[in-house]
């Protein structure tokens, strides 16, 4: 199994060299792609001391999609049938990476265009338990890079958020699998979770929260693949739907500049009929 390895970065701190030594000897090569717009260099010195890595910095934030591309681009120039694809806040333990890709060997799915973890799932059994599934998540999927030219790459209109979700509906749609192992378990952070009373219980429960700018990007996002997807795949726009409206609630009823997310989510509701996508401008 020949695999290389993508993890984006964006302003990343120390904690990033940890997280990729949890996978870095497991894989043949690591595309450390920095969107940073600019450099810090003690880290960028620290990345050069790792083994079989190359790194991209241009000083420009060019978002998932198109950096994600220009992975897959770069792994299948260098012969690689696999790309796994990780978050710089994420990371594997030992036994569960050794596990995954033996997994995805031993099941051998070639029709799969992606391979993906149960993020939620912290146990990790013995047998290579999987199934097919609408969606993954980007941070520890395996991307098929043999059937990445027939899917066309990830569409760069999104920039980021559910860039994952629209590779993973365009591949069904052209016939191929998402195989997601329960097996496996993996790190990885979904925002920053802070404990906050409900206004329902009055108990203490912890609860995630997103930047004003990320809940744009979320927001018109989801219009957008609604808008395509939702013919062939409305039972799982509707998860994602309320997943989202629980995310800006969150924000509105339990954060702080409510004004202001509430501005920036009727930008991003008008935009998406507007049709203007890519990067929200500074």
């Amino acid at each position: 199994m020949k695999i290389a390895a993508c993890v984006i970065v964006y302003n990343p701190d120390e904690s990033i060299i940890q997280n990729i030594q949890s996978y870095i000897n497991y894989i043949n090569r690591l595309y450390l792609i920095d969107n940073s717009e600019s450099i810090n260099i003690s880290l960028h010195n620290s990345f050069n001391s790792l083994s079989h890595i190359t790194i991209i910095h241009n000083g420009n934030n060019e978002g998932i999609a198109k950096r994600l591309n220009q992975a897959c681009g770069l792994a299948i120039n260098d012969g690689f049938n696999y790309l796994l694809t990780m978050d710089q806040d994420s990371y594997f333990d030992e036994s569960a990476i050794l596990k995954y890709f033996g997994c995805i060997e031993t099941i051998n799915e070639k029709n799969a265009s992606m391979f993906g973890i149960n993020y939620r799932q912290k146990k990790i059994e013995e047998n290579c338990s999987y199934k097919e599934v609408k969606f993954l998540i980007t941070s520890g999927s395996v991307i098929n890079l043999k059937t990445y030219p027939t899917i066309g790459g990830f569409d760069e209109n999104i920039f980021i958020d559910f860039v994952d979700t629209e590779y993973c509906f365009t591949s069904i749609q052209k016939g191929f699998k998402i195989i997601e192992l329960s097996n496996i378990y993996m790190h990885h952070s979904l925002g920053e979770s802070v404990e906050k009373y409900s206004l329902k219980t009055l108990k203490k429960t912890s609860r995630s929260f997103h930047s004003a700018t990320r809940l744009y990007y979320m927001t018109r996002n989801f219009f957008y693949i609604d808008y395509i997807y939702k013919k062939d795949f409305s039972a799982e726009l509707k998860i994602l739907k309320k997943d989202l409206v629980n995310r800006i609630k969150n924000k509105i009823l339990y954060g702080s500049k409510r004004f202001r997310t509430l501005k920036t989510l009727y930008k991003a509701i008008k935009d998406f009929r507007a049709n203007k996508m890519g990067k929200l401008p500074d």
